[in-house]
């Protein structure tokens, strides 16, 4: 007897390295190929065509006598805990380049450091593509190939672990069933709100706002992709949901990327000799990053995560209150330094993943 599925029951996996090009899907009948995604979210993927009829034509009837599909839309939400070991695989897809090193390949041989920087114009406006799976007991087992990034945010407030969103962007290719039998996670280490270091740097003073009196009470980074959605539906690609048939719906051949923006904030407590308010007011060209520092690897690396903006003066630093104490809500709009590091922003990952590219 069919059996109504519970929402418990949902499992996601993403491809463990990106897609050969943005058409090609990553081959399900490996296993090894997909890494589990432990999403927190209760969201499965929004997959919708787009409807076309012919109520306007000439039909001599008030109503359409004929309906057909034209495209097909695919998008998926993730929420989750900072995992060290995985967060690089959702940040290669939000920024778009990554460069990996051992920082000491004799002493720590079991230590990489991936740097991840925005993606550059000159070179390409396609972002990494993915293909994601989402199986839900015996009633949804479909594979979503050629999903990018539109938006990356990491969240941290109070006693919990760290958070991350992503919203991603498919092509509208859906195919069911997936094809994949995965393989839980296993050995992820974990990034908590009380591992997190935020500085500020105005060229003159480093204010730790971990130190007494603790003031920071949560921060927020986001990196924004504009996917040029519309141009990704080309004439001449001949690209369907079913191959072949164009009856089936029109699927996007690319993705590209028409801007890409970052965005850093956090709230802190206002403290009675408070420069911060100043900075809002003179624009002082400020230097922000925030460390997270996880588990040992070994002696002498932990797992660890530091993200850098070079020129983010503050936007807005509305005055408000929290359990009775009188905050800042900061909010920094991260730009192009120009005149020292020529670099807007950098994330740097350190764990013992060896490569997210191959």
């Amino acid at each position: 007897m069919p059996t109504p599925q519970h929402i418990t029951q949902r499992k996601f996996w993403r491809s463990k390295i990106p897609q050969a090009d943005y058409n090609t899907a990553t081959a399900t009948g490996v296993a090894a190929n997909f890494k589990q995604v432990l999403a927190k979210d209760k969201n499965l993927a929004t997959a919708a065509p787009t409807i076309a009829d012919n109520k306007e034509y000439a039909t001599g009837q008030p109503q359409a006598t004929e309906q057909w599909l034209v495209a097909h839309e695919a998008q998926r939400q993730f929420e989750y805990d900072l995992c060290f070991e995985e967060i690089g695989r959702a940040l290669l897809m939000g920024f778009g380049k990554v460069v990996t090193t051992q920082p000491d390949a004799i002493g720590s041989p079991t230590v990489y450091q991936h740097v991840y920087s925005p993606m550059d114009f000159t070179v390409s406006r396609q972002l990494p593509a993915a293909t994601i799976v989402e199986q839900l007991g015996s009633a949804i087992d479909r594979k979503f190939p050629s999903v990018v990034s539109a938006q990356l945010g990491f969240r941290g407030e109070g006693s919990a672990r760290l958070s991350v969103s992503e919203q991603l962007q498919g092509s509208g290719k859906l195919v069911s069933p997936s094809g994949l039998a995965g393989v839980d996670l296993a050995g992820a280490h974990y990034a908590y709100e009380s591992q997190c270091t935020l500085k500020t740097d105005d060229g003159a003073t480093v204010t730790n706002m971990a130190t007494a009196p603790q003031r920071v009470n949560s921060w927020a980074f986001d990196v924004v992709n504009q996917i040029l959605n519309d141009d990704g539906y080309r004439p001449g690609a001949a690209a369907f949901q079913t191959t072949g048939n164009p009856d089936s719906g029109e699927v996007r051949t690319e993705a590209l990327l028409g801007d890409q923006s970052f965005n850093f904030g956090f709230n802190v407590r206002l403290l009675s000799n408070d420069g911060f308010l100043a900075y809002l007011l003179a624009q002082t060209r400020l230097i922000i990053t925030n460390d997270i520092v996880g588990a040992a690897i070994d002696g002498t690396y932990n797992n660890k995560l530091s993200i850098k903006a070079y020129r983010a003066p503050f936007k807005a630093a509305p005055v408000a209150e929290r359990n009775g104490l009188v905050t800042l809500g900061i909010e920094s709009n991260v730009m192009y330094d120009a005149a020292v590091s020529n670099k807007n922003v950098e994330v740097t990952l350190i764990n013992t993943v060896s490569s997210y590219t191959s």
